[in-house]
């Protein structure tokens, strides 16, 4: 009886500690050796994360202009040689940017040009169509990039598009006033010379420069500004 009892003890401390020495060998990480290659890889780019892609702005036609390169400085250089200010321009003048060179664009035209036919002035709406250039970059995903340059390259983009868009919604906000003040003319005379005058646009142009003041004084990515060197840009 007592030998029993003794071997039956000893069985029972055999199996708890062959139990914890399992549990203990399975909690261990396996052993990864450093392999220069794999490490390298990983770093490269194969299609994950996605190249960033506006969303749609209503009533707005979005354009690009291409621009290359394989490392963020010939993505810079190619950003800052594209001349759309000459392609697409002029770009208005900016004190703080004396190069005038420009990243994205923004423009609005009136639908049929000068023309429209008025009936009424508070029936006579003059239509009109947004624009906005962003730059675009398809790199091939071979590796030939790295993740980190995809995802600095998205950073910006999305702040460019930010800024554009805050371009839009200003021009949006102020030909819908001057729409909305000349629905009040009494005649179309009056509209007529209302939307001649060279100074119909004073306001608009005045409300886009008090933006860009607005993002100098407060620059932060979040609204649409590259603040200097911001993610090596």
């Amino acid at each position: 009886m007592l030998g029993g009892e003794l071997l039956s003890a000893d069985i029972v401390v055999s199996k708890r500690v062959a139990a914890r020495q399992a549990q203990a060998a399975a909690s261990q990480k396996p052993l990864v050796l450093y392999n220069p290659e794999i490490q390298l890889l990983q770093t490269r780019w194969f299609g994950t994360p996605a190249i960033y892609q506006p969303a749609p702005i209503a009533n707005t036609t979005t354009l690009f202009f291409d621009v290359a390169g394989v490392t963020q400085d010939e993505l810079y250089n190619s950003l800052n040689d594209s001349g759309i200010c000459k392609k697409y321009g002029p770009c208005a003048k900016d004190p703080a940017n004396p190069t005038g060179s420009a990243w994205g664009l923004e423009w609005f035209q009136f639908a049929g040009g000068n023309y429209y036919t008025c009936y009424a002035p508070s029936t006579t709406t003059l239509q009109f169509r947004e624009y906005i250039l962003l730059p675009r970059w398809t790199p091939v995903a071979d590796g030939s990039v790295t993740i980190d340059l995809v995802e600095r390259w998205n950073a910006l983009a999305r702040v460019i598009y930010i800024h554009e868009a805050g371009h839009v919604a200003i021009s949006k906000q102020d030909l819908a006033a001057l729409n909305a003040q000349a629905h009040r003319l009494a005649t179309c005379d009056a509209v007529v010379a209302f939307w001649d005058s060279p100074h119909v646009l004073d306001k608009e142009a005045a409300d886009q420069a008090a933006y860009h003041a607005r993002l100098r004084a407060d620059c932060r990515p979040e609204v649409g500004c590259i603040p200097p060197y911001w993610m090596g840009w």
